[in-house]
């Protein structure tokens, strides 16, 4: 099931498309296409013209939804036993990437596949900012240095925010004091570091498995963060349930939570070994030095292993 988000344009399609037809997936299976914020009125025919030729069938949202929000509600229709659920920006990097999911998800005690996962935990980065100890202390820069650097990665990206002007120290107070209030929403519902939590751009899971799971609303994208790397994640529920979350590289070879960052597939190494690429994985390949050890940092600690492009 790939997601199209309308406001991206076609140009995210192209790109899957391409590597769809660039990389066998390597077992049988079905393409569902789940569009997902497009008005009623809106044309469709730029899509459908990349799909022309590819089998597949399309389901349509009757309102936007952030993308495991999406996942779920399209599962109602699509009635399959196994899924592999791709974002808007993944791309396959070689063939036999969804015999390699599917496999994985096949070995004995798996319940969640996915691509890449992370052990980032938002609740230690919040204590990083306020100067408390945490597993980022060594390993990340001072916490204005670190915001400075992660909103230029922001800014960096297209359609990403236009970096603020400098503030007054009116302002400032003012923001500290704002970063105050919202710690309890960034550090109770988080774990502390690692974190571990596979990404939704890619994985596999079992109809009853994903039945199984209660998924809170998706109503911002804090509460995405919160179904992806939350204390009551989509991971976390899967592994109370006693099942492995595991992640695979291109070779087809899973490694569990605590080997996740050996497996040189996400914001570590040269990313060597990916499955499946996304906005996130591009935004480290195209990085240099310093970004790299800033990104490795944060998604794996003591543990990061940038190498330098």
């Amino acid at each position: 099931m790939h997601l199209v988000w309308a406001p991206l344009g076609p140009q995210a399609l192209e790109r899957f498309i391409s590597a769809y037809r660039q990389h066998d997936p390597g077992v049988r299976h079905r393409l569902v296409v789940l569009l997902n914020g497009f008005g009623s009125a809106q044309s469709l025919e730029p899509w459908l013209a990349l799909l022309d030729g590819i089998e597949h069938e399309q389901l349509r949202l009757p309102e936007p939804l952030l993308d495991v929000a999406a996942y779920r509600l399209a599962t109602a229709q699509a009635g399959a036993e196994r899924y592999c659920f791709m974002n808007s920006y993944s791309e396959p990097t070689t063939a036999g990437w969804l015999s390699k999911l599917d496999e994985a998800l096949a070995a004995p005690g798996v319940g969640l596949a996915g691509a890449t996962g992370s052990w980032a935990s938002t609740r230690s980065w919040t204590a990083h900012l306020l100067r408390l100890p945490s597993a980022y202390r060594g390993v990340l820069p001072p916490p204005a240095e670190a915001i400075a650097q992660f909103m230029a990665v922001e800014a960096d990206r297209p359609g990403g925010p236009t970096p603020p002007a400098p503030r007054s120290a009116l302002a400032t107070a003012r923001a500290r004091l704002a970063t105050l209030a919202e710690v309890p929403g960034q550090t109770i519902p988080f774990e502390r570091f690692p974190a571990y939590h596979l990404r939704t751009n890619a994985f596999a899971i079992r109809a009853h498995t994903l039945a199984g799971l209660r998924v809170r609303e998706v109503r911002e994208k804090r509460d995405a963060y919160l179904v992806e790397n939350g204390r009551n994640s989509i991971t976390r529920q899967v592994q109370r349930q006693g099942l492995r979350t595991v992640v695979v590289d291109r070779d087809g070879e899973i490694y569990d939570r605590e080997r996740w960052a050996e497996s040189r597939t996400f914001w570590q190494g040269d990313q060597e070994r990916l499955l499946v690429r996304d906005n996130q994985t591009r935004t480290y390949a195209e990085a240099d030095d310093d970004r790299r050890r800033l990104l490795s940092g944060f998604a794996w600690g003591h543990a990061a292993n940038p190498a330098i492009p």
